[in-house]
């Protein structure tokens, strides 16, 4: 049993994770189906795939080693309020962005939820959001950043009634 992740295996949790077929992670990584099949058996023993129902699965971020959260809150000056929708669509398009909230009630106009690998990742990802801020003239009043220091439940809802 493999205990490090090589390529191949970090190719089939992404393309898992971007909901592609098993056919279709066959042919993007240049493997056999069998050989996707016999990988995906190897990650879920492993703890790195969680398997929800057949040909579907989630990645245990923790045992990824992608598990620092952060909530983010943004308040912007007035003027930049009117170009929410335009940031909301930047924020949409980054892939460890998970979960963008407009709010209401509070003075922060946005709230970010962020998965990140490590504070330098962290670190980068923040420089990135200032620097595009700047060059599209976005002014911010105020912004927090809230760092989970450890995950004690990671669930979705499922009772909907």
């Amino acid at each position: 049993m493999r205990k490090v992740l090589d390529e191949v295996d970090k190719k089939i949790i992404q393309y898992i994770l971007q909901g592609k077929t098993q056919n279709e992670i066959a042919l993007r990584v240049g493997v056999t189906l069998r050989t996707v099949q016999n990988r995906i058996k190897s990650l879920e023993e492993q703890g790195y795939l969680i398997k929800l129902k057949e040909g579907y699965w989630v990645a245990n971020y923790q045992k990824l080693g992608i598990s620092m959260l952060a909530v983010i809150l943004i308040d912007f000056d007035i003027e930049s309020k009117s170009r929410l929708d335009e940031i909301i669509e930047h924020f949409k398009k980054l892939d460890f962005v998970e979960n963008i909230f407009e709010t209401v009630g509070s003075q922060y106009d946005l709230c970010l939820i962020v998965r990140y690998k490590d504070v330098e990742e962290y670190r980068t990802e923040r420089r990135k959001f200032m620097e595009w801020f700047k060059k599209h003239d976005i002014r911010i009043n105020h912004l927090h950043t809230f760092i989970a220091s450890k995950t004690h439940k990671d669930h979705r809802r499922t009772i909907i009634l």
